[in-house]
C-alpha cells in the first residue's frame, strides 16, 4: 500500500512540479506589473513550496526506482554466473522486502547450484576412479595376457628342453650301455644309482643286485683302508678325479686289478651331486705284463753272454789275433760284430725299459758338467758320424751352471737323441748340439720355460716327421714309415725309452719337425734339478 502510495506522489509530484513553478512565476511577473505590494512574499511563499515538493517527489522517485535498477543490474550479473551476490536493504517497505525475497532467491539458488557443483565434482571423481579402475583392469589384464604367453612360451621351451634332455639322456644312456668298460654312477655318499651291463659280466652282479646298495660293501673292499680314505679325500673333499690301479672283489669272491678313474660332478655352487666311476678289468693285461717282463728279463739276461763272447771273438778276429784277414773276410767279421753290437744294444734296451716301467730304475742326481758329458757322447758316436761324413757342429753357453742330474740317464737319453739324428741325416750333413741356460717366463722353441732350467738342443737335417706321425712318435714301439724305409732294424724303443727317461730327470722332451728339413728335439732340466 505504501509503495502505491509513494508511487501515485511521486507522479503527482513530478507533475505538478513544472505548474506549480510556472504558475508561481507568472502570478509574480503580473503582480509585479500590476504594482503590487506585499502580497509578493506570498507567492514567494507558494513558489519554494512547490519547489519543496518537487524536490521530494524527485526524492520519492528515485527511492523507488534506484532498488528496482540494482535488482536489474544483479539479476544480469547472476545470469552470467555470479551467484555470489546479494541487495543490501535499505527498507522494510515493500520495495526491500522485495529486495530481501530476491537476496533469498539467490542465496538458494546459489546453495543449489554449490549443492550441484559438488555433486558434479564428486560424480566426475567417482568416474575418474571408475576410468582409472576399468584402465587399470584394462592394464592388468593386459599384463596377466601377456604373463600368460610369455608362461604359455616358457613351459613350451621348458617341455621342448625336457624332452631334448630326455632324448640326450636316452642316448647318453644307449651309449653307457655298449661301452666296454664299467660305468658306475654313485650318489654323493657311494650308493650305486646306475651300471651299464658290463658290471654283470665284469663282477658277475645283476645291475638290479647293485643300484640301491653301496659299492664298497659289493665289493668287498679288498684294498687296505689307508687306500680308500685317500681316494675319498680326493674325490668328495678335493673334489678331484682320481685314476689309479685298484683292486675289487668278484660276485664269486675272486680278486680282480681294474684302472678305475672316478670323476665327482658338482654343482655351480661346488657342491658335489655325484660320481661317475668308468673300471676297466686289467687282470688279463697285468698278467700279460708279468709273462711278458719275466719272459724279457730271461731272455735278455741268458742271451748277453753269449753276445758278449760273440763281440769279443769277433774284434779279436777283426784285429789280426787269429791271422792275417782278407778284405773279404774282414767285411764279414765287420758285419758279425756290427750285428751282435746291435744285439748287445737291443737287450740292453729290453733291460732298462723293464727296469723303468717297473720302477727299479732310481735317479742318483750328482752335480754333472753337461758341455762335458755331451763331448763325450759325441766322442761315443764319432765311428757313426764319420762313416755318414757328417759335420758336427757344438755350441755350448760359456760358464754354464753345473746340473744335479743323474749321469748314467742324461747320458743314455743324449746318446739316443745324438743317435737318431746320425742315423736319420744324409751323408754329408750337418748335426748340431746346444746347450744353453733358459730363464723363467722365456719362450723355449715355442714353449715357455716355467722355472730357471738348461735347454739341450739336437738338430739333424734329415728325412724329418710326417705330421699324421708326430703324435706317436714317443710311443712304444712305433716307427715312422719313412724312418722304417731308411733303417729297417729299428726297434722303435729309443725315443719311448727317452721320454721315461726324461721324466724320472724331471725334465721335459719336445721336437720341431718338418718332412724332408730335418728335426730338433729339445730337452729342458731344470736348475733346481728333480723334485723330492
Amino acid at each position: 500500500m505504501r509503495i502505491r502510495t509513494k508511487i501515485v506522489l511521486t507522479i503527482l509530484g513530478i507533475t505538478l512540479v513544472p505548474w506549480v513553478l510556472g504558475g508561481g512565476a507568472a502570478f509574480l511577473i503580473a503582480h509585479e506589473r500590476a504594482g503590487g505590494g506585499l502580497d509578493w512574499l506570498l507567492a514567494a511563499a507558494g513558489l519554494l513550496a512547490a519547489a519543496l515538493i518537487s524536490v521530494v517527489g524527485a526524492a520519492m522517485a528515485r527511492s523507488i526506482t534506484e532498488p528496482i535498477l540494482n535488482l536489474t543490474e544483479l539479476a544480469k550479473g547472476i545470469s552470467k554466473g555470479g551467484m555470489r551476490q546479494s541487495v543490501i536493504v535499505t527498507s522494510k517497505d515493500e520495495v526491500g522486502q522485495l529486495a530481501e525475497a530476491f537476496n533469498t532467491m539467490v542465496f538458494d539458488l546459489w546453495e543449489a547450484n554449490d549443492t550441484l557443483e559438488k555433486k558434479v565434482r564428486a560424480r566426475t571423481r567417482e568416474l575418474a576412479e571408475k576410468s582409472k579402475e576399468a584402465k587399470d583392469s584394462e592394464d592388468a589384464a593386459l599384463n596377466i595376457a601377456e604373463d600368460l604367453k610369455e608362461e604359455e612360451e616358457r613351459l613350451a621351451a621348458e617341455k621342448a628342453n625336457a624332452e631334448s634332455l630326455a632324448n640326450d639322456l636316452m642316448k647318453f644312456k644307449l651309449a653307457l650301455d655298449n661301452v666296454s668298460d664299467q660305468i658306475i654312477i654313485t650318489d654323493q655318499e657311494g650308493t650305486v644309482m646306475y651300471v651299464n651291463p658290463v658290471v654283470e659280466r665284469a663282477t658277475g652282479y645283476a645291475p638290479d643286485e647293485v643300484v640301491g646298495k653301496k659299492s664298497g660293501a659289493l665289493w668287498k673292499s679288498p684294498m687296505p683302508a689307508e687306500f680308500y680314505r685317500d681316494l675319498w679325500r680326493i674325490v668328495k673333499e678335493e673334489k678331484r678325479p682320481f685314476t689309479g690301479e685298484m683292486q675289487n672283489r668278484r660276485k664269486n669272491g675272486e680278486v680282480y686289478t681294474a684302472m678305475t678313474t672316478i670323476s665327482p660332478v658338482v654343482d655351480r655352487s661346488g657342491k658335489v651331486l655325484f660320481f661317475i666311476t668308468v673300471e676297466r678289468d686289467i687282470t688279463r693285461e697285468k698278467e700279460i705284463d708279468v709273462a711278458k717282463d719275466e719272459f724279457i728279463s730271461l731272455a735278455s739276461h741268458q742271451m748277453r753272454t753269449p753276445i758278449t763272447v760273440i763281440n769279443w771273438y769277433s774284434e779279436m778276429l777283426r784285429e789280426g789275433d787269429a791271422g792275417a784277414l782278407t778284405e773279404k773276410q774282414k767285411s764279414y767279421f765287420d758285419e758279425i760284430y756290427a750285428a751282435a753290437r746291435k744285439m748287445n744294444d737291443t737287450i740292453k734296451s729290453f733291460i732298462h725299459i723293464l727296469r723303468l716301467e717297473t720302477g727299479s730304475v732310481a735317479a742318483n742326481p750328482v752335480p754333472l758338467d753337461l758341455a762335458a758329458a755331451a763331448k763325450a757322447v759325441i766322442q761315443d758316436t764319432r765311428l757313426a758320424i764319420e762313416k755318414k761324413k757328417l759335420r758336427v757342429v757344438e755350441t755350448y753357453e760359456q760358464q754354464l751352471p753345473e746340473l744335479s742330474v743323474d749321469e748314467d740317464l742324461f747320458r743314455i737319453i743324449l746318446q739316443n737323441l745324438v743317435s737318431n739324428a746320425v742315423k736319420y741325416s744324409p751323408e754329408g750333413g750337418e748335426l748340431l748340439v746346444g746347450i744353453a741356460t733358459a730363464r723363467k717366463g722365456s719362450v723355449v722353441a715355442g714353449k715357455v720355460s716355467t722355472e730357471d732350467s738348461v735347454l739341450i738342443s739336437v738338430r739333424d737335417a734329415g728325412i724329418g716327421i710326417a705330421e699324421g706321425d708326430k703324435d706317436r712318435i714317443f710311443a712304444k714301439f712305433f716307427r715312422a714309415e719313412n724312418a722304417k724305409l731308411l733303417d729297417p732294424n729299428g726297434n722303435g724303443l729309443g725315443l719311448y725309452m727317452t721320454r721315461f727317461m726324461v721324466d724320472l730327470v724331471n725334465g721335459s722332451v719336445w721336437f720341431d719337425s718338418a718332412l724332408g728339413k730335418g728335426t730338433t728335439f729339445y730337452l729342458l732340466l731344470p736348475l733346481a734339478g728333480k723334485r723330492a
